[in-house]
C-alpha cells in the first residue's frame, strides 16, 4: 500500500471537513424547498437531428429549482433532464432528475450543497494553482464564471465503472449543435460525497486544459487531473493508491504511450502518468505544471519549452532518467533530492534481481520505448562491469545508482553512438546496494506520443546484457565498438557519462 504525504497542513484539513459537515447541516436546514415537476425524462436522438437546449432564463440568473436539458453520452448521445440544486461563488450542481428520484429530494439536496461548498473552499482554488484559469485561450463560452458540475447516473448507464465522469469538448463550441455552451464537466450521481469529490477535481483539470487544447498527450493530462486529486488532500485509493500501486509491477510501460484497454494496465498508464506529473510538480513547483497547461506545443517538447523558460538547462530526456531513478530509489537525501519524492512515497516493485555469482547473462529482455528495466545488484564485489546491447538507432539511457561507504551515488549515460555493444566499468568503496536501469529512447526530445490497446503496439527492442566480475575486456572482433570503460567513482569522466548534480 502506498501511503501519500499530503501538501495540505492538518489544520487545514481540519477546517476544510468542518467546513464540508457545515455544508451539510445547512442543506439538511433546506429541506424542506420544495422542487417542482421532477421528470427523468431522457430523449433519445440520432446524430442527425438537432435537439434544442432548454434554456432557463440567461445563465447569470439561474437559481435554485432551474431545469435544464443536458446533452450526455450514457454511451449514446442523448439529452437528460438535470436540476439545480447548489450554487455557490464557482459552480452549479445539477443533479439528473432520475437521481433525485432514486435518492429522493432531502438526500440529494444535501449532497449538492456539500459539493458546492466543497468546490468552492478547495477543488476550484486549488485546481487553479495547479492548472490557470479555466477560462484558457478560448475565453468563457457563457459570460458566467460559474462551473457547471452535472451529477447524472454514468456507471447504471454505462453498466460498469469504466466511466466515473469525463469532460466533453463540445461545450465549449458555439458551433456544435450538441453542445451544452457551457463550461462543465460530467459525474457520476451515485457514488459517495468523498468519492465525489475526487472525482470532479479530476475532470475539472482536464476542463481547464481543453479550454486551451484538446491535443496534449495522455500522460500530462491524465498525471496532471490525478496529482490535482493528491494536492487538494484526497487519499483515494482508486484514483491514485491504487493505480500508482498497480504501476509498481509495470515500469516498462512506455510513458508516452498511454494504454487505453480497460484493465490492469490501463491502471497502470494512470499511475506512471501521476508519478510523472508529481515528479515535476515537487522539482519544479505548481507554476511548472500551470506552464505546461498553458504551452502550445504537445507531450515530451512541451516539457522542453517549460523547462527553457524556468530557466533549466535540461532536456525532457535528462528530467525523464532522473524520474526512473527516482522512482527506483525514491531517496530525496542527496542530490538536492532529485532522486525521489517529495508528497508519494514510492518505489517500484518488479526489478531484476542479479545474483552474487558474477558472470551472468540475460538474453532477449523486451525494452519498451521509454519504459524501464531497473536490475538490483546484490553481490559482494565492489567493481564489475556492465554490458548490454546497443539498439541503434535508437538511443539507450543508462542510470547506475550505487550506495556504499559515501552514501549514494547516481551516474547517468545516454548513448546516441552507432556501436555493437556499451560496456561501463562500475566499482566503489564496499558497495552495499546497486541498481542499472536502462530505458530505449530518442536520441532526441522525443516528438511522439499516442493512445495504444496493447504493449505490442509500442516500439521496443529486445536487448542482451551481462555483468562480469572487475574489469571485463572485450573480444578484439567487438571491441571497436565499445564505449570507453568508466569508473562511477572517476575523477574523470567521459563526455557522454554525466554526473549532474541539479537545481
Amino acid at each position: 500500500m502506498i501511503k501519500l504525504k499530503s501538501k495540505v497542513p492538518s489544520f487545514l484539513i481540519i477546517l476544510q471537513l468542518s467546513f464540508s459537515i457545515f455544508g451539510i447541516l445547512s442543506a439538511s436546514s433546506n429541506n424542506n424547498r420544495n422542487i417542482n415537476n421532477i421528470t427523468s425524462d431522457v430523449n433519445y436522438f440520432t446524430m442527425d437531428t438537432f435537439g434544442q437546449t432548454e434554456l432557463v432564463n440567461s445563465f447569470s440568473e439561474e437559481q435554485f429549482g432551474d431545469q435544464f436539458l443536458f446533452w450526455i453520452n450514457v454511451p449514446e448521445l442523448v439529452q437528460m433532464r438535470g436540476t439545480l440544486l447548489a450554487k455557490g461563488n464557482w459552480s452549479y450542481i445539477y443533479m439528473a432528475n432520475e437521481t433525485i428520484e432514486l435518492l429522493g429530494a432531502n438526500a440529494s439536496i444535501s449532497k449538492c450543497e456539500a459539493l458546492s461548498l466543497e468546490f468552492d473552499l478547495t477543488i476550484y482554488p486549488n485546481a487553479i494553482e495547479v492548472a490557470g484559469s479555466p477560462d484558457g485561450n478560448l475565453g468563457d463560452i457563457d459570460g458566467d464564471p460559474h462551473i457547471t458540475i452535472f451529477l447524472a447516473p454514468l456507471c447504471r448507464h454505462y453498466g460498469d465503472n469504466s466511466v466515473l465522469g469525463y469532460y466533453d469538448d463540445k461545450d465549449d463550441e458555439h458551433y456544435n449543435p450538441y453542445s451544452n455552451l457551457r463550461e462543465m464537466v460530467y459525474v457520476d450521481s451515485e457514488h459517495s460525497l468523498y468519492d465525489t469529490y475526487c472525482i470532479i477535481t479530476h475532470e475539472l483539470n482536464h476542463m481547464i486544459w481543453g479550454n486551451y487544447e484538446f491535443d496534449e498527450a495522455n500522460f500530462l493530462l491524465e498525471g496532471l487531473a490525478n496529482y490535482a486529486v493528491d494536492y487538494n488532500g484526497y487519499h483515494s485509493w482508486w484514483v491514485i493508491d491504487g493505480v500508482t500501486t498497480t504501476f509498481t509491477y509495470h515500469p516498462e510501460l512506455s510513458l508516452l504511450y498511454f494504454v487505453r484497454e480497460y484493465g490492469e494496465l490501463w491502471d497502470a498508464s494512470y499511475g506512471q502518468a501521476y508519478l510523472f506529473v508529481t515528479y515535476l510538480a515537487n522539482r519544479f513547483g505548481n507554476d511548472f505544471t500551470k506552464e505546461l497547461v498553458s504551452i502550445d506545443t504537445d507531450g515530451a517538447s512541451s516539457v522542453d519549452v517549460a523547462l527553457s523558460r524556468f530557466g533549466f538547462d535540461l532536456t525532457f530526456n535528462d528530467v525523464y532518467l532522473d524520474w526512473i531513478t527516482a522512482c527506483t530509489l525514491d531517496d530525496t537525501t542527496f542530490a538536492d533530492g532529485i532522486y525521489g519524492f517529495e508528497t508519494v512515497d514510492y518505489t517500484i516493485q518488479t526489478q531484476t534481481p542479479i545474483g552474487y555469482y558474477f558472470p551472468i547473462e540475460k538474453n532477449d529482455v523486451k525494452h519498451y520505448y521509454y519504459g524501464f528495466d531497473a536490475k538490483a545488484i546484490y553481490t559482494d564485489y565492489d567493481n564489475f562491469t556492465f554490458v548490454i546491447d546497443d539498439p541503434y538507432p535508437n538511443a539507450l539511457g543508462i542510470s547506475i545508482a550505487i550506495k556504499d561507504d559515501y552514501g549514494w551515488n547516481v551516474t547517468q549515460y545516454f548513448n546516441t553512438a552507432d556501436s555493437e555493444q556499451i560496456s561501463l566499468y562500475i566499482e566503489g568503496d564496499n558497495i552495499q546496494q546497486a541498481y542499472v536501469i536502462t530505458s530505449l529512447m530518442s536520441p532526441d526530445t522525443p516528438s511522439e506520443f499516442g493512445v495504444v490497446y496493447a504493449l505490442t503496439e509500442v516500439p521496443s527492442e529486445s536487448l542482451n546484457y551481462f555483468f562480469y566480475e572487475g574489469r571485463y575486456e572485450t573480444t578484439e572482433e567487438s571491441s571497436s565498438a565499445f564505449v570507453p570503460l568508466l569508473s562511477i567513482f572517476s575523477l574523470f569522466v567521459g563526455v557522454l557519462f554525466r554526473r549532474r548534480k541539479k537545481k
